[in-house]
């Protein structure tokens, strides 16, 4: 029995010494790409077998996979056993649960390997000719890929895979959630939500186009849940008539949309402008019919007096000369020109109950959608403007809706 104990201390002593061992130079430089997270033990593998050291030039993920204790230990153990045995790499990845279009990523793309990740055979064929070129934008390419389709679907993944935003890294989680959002609602014409998606997603969209639709979407959804009936009483000047003309306030997100649908304008992006008081809009008509909308914001140059900072016709064209002088008679009509900006605006309410019905069935599809709050707030959605407009910028995306 004691001869036996020491048998077995000189081989794990050899086992020891081994993984203690210097690894070669070239074995070094490749494992010192891996994360520092799991570079000890990739480090101890590599000594372990040169088979496992092998899997660093052709699988790194496989490597990292075994590294960083993914799955359970006999799945482990299993693996390593298929390893020694010169088994395919196709059932090694099987028992670790790694797909297999990971295999052609490098070792720095590996930064957090995601546990749910596209697995299929037809998204590994789509993907592999959008892996990226550079291999130290691949972890934030990869962390952005898996999160594409944990809050979306597939085919927004490789849509996403394919476009010009991973130079730099980022919280994918805060970046891509309202984008994620947008694309999965377009496919959903059943939800409220659709309903205010003026462009839908769609696979062959193009970025700028995807991306400016989703800030309008996100944009409407802020007039939804900020300005509900009641919200905004003080209309700043009167409604009234002038030149055959009349000029009717626009307060609530139905008057709003209502008239951005009809005119064809972006009178529906204006929700922030409105809650923080710096303007108010106008719906022009004549004979009941829409002419023009109207915008009301302080004077540039004399900040207490009133003046007329837009006034376009539908599709955003130029008012007629007719037009324009009734909106300056009714302007002169009026006895309050004269208004203070606020020196600090009170914060407005936000609808829960709408923000609930609208962001449930994403939810509900989505293990509860953890990346989007509970309850809607000014932190929150300014927050989440702040992340589209770093997603413009990445993208190269010029729009005043990003101003």
């Amino acid at each position: 029995m004691v001869q036996e104990f020491k048998v077995l201390d000189r081989r794990s002593s050899a086992v020891r010494r081994r993984e203690s061992a210097d690894l070669p130079d070239a074995l070094e430089q490749i494992a010192s790409r891996f994360p520092q997270t799991v570079r000890r033990e990739v480090r101890r593998l590599m000594r372990t077998s040169a088979r496992v050291a092998d899997l660093a030039l052709v699988f790194p993920g496989l490597l990292y996979a075994l590294a960083a204790r993914r799955g359970p230990s006999a799945a482990r153990l299993n693996a390593l056993s298929l390893i020694e045995n010169g088994a395919q790499l196709k059932a090694v990845a099987r028992a670790l649960d790694v797909p297999m279009w990971l295999r052609r990523l490098p070792p720095e793309a590996f930064d957090r390997l995601a546990l749910d990740l596209p697995a299929s055979e037809t998204f590994a064929r789509r993907i592999a000719g959008r892996l990226p070129r550079d291999k130290s934008a691949s972890a934030f390419w990869l962390q952005s890929v898996a999160f594409a389709h944990r809050a979306c679907h597939e085919d927004f993944a490789i849509w996403l895979a394919n476009q010009p935003i991973f130079d730099d890294p980022g919280d994918t989680e805060k970046l891509l959630s309202v984008l994620s959002a947008y694309a999965w609602y377009s496919a959903k014409p059943e939800s409220e939500a659709y309903n205010l998606i003026v462009v839908p997603w769609r696979p062959e969209i193009a970025f700028d186009t995807a991306l400016c639709a989703a800030k309008s979407w996100f944009n409407r959804m802020r007039l939804v849940l900020q300005l509900s009936t009641g919200a905004l009483s003080d209309t700043w000047l009167k409604p009234g008539t002038a030149l055959g003309y009349t000029f009717e306030p626009l307060l609530t997100h139905t008057e709003i949309l209502a008239e951005a649908q009809a005119m064809q304008n972006c009178a529906d992006q204006y929700a922030e402008r409105l809650v923080r008081e710096k303007c108010r809009l106008f719906s022009v008509k004549r004979n009941g019919q829409r002419i023009a909308t109207l915008e009301v914001g302080q004077h540039q140059r004399e900040a207490t007096v009133l003046a007329v900072n837009q006034l376009k016709a539908r599709h955003n064209m130029a008012a007629s000369a007719e037009v324009w002088q009734a909106a300056y008679a009714w302007m002169s009509s009026q006895y309050a020109l004269k208004r203070l900006p606020p020196m600090a605006v009170a914060e407005r309410t936000w609808d829960q109950a709408a923000w609930r019905s609208l962001i449930q069935p994403y939810r509900q599809a989505h293990g509860g959608a953890p990346w989007l709050d509970k309850d809607a707030s000014s932190l929150l959605f300014g927050g989440l403007d702040a992340d589209l407009c770093d997603l413009a910028r990445r993208g190269g995306v010029s729009s005043w809706l990003f101003t």
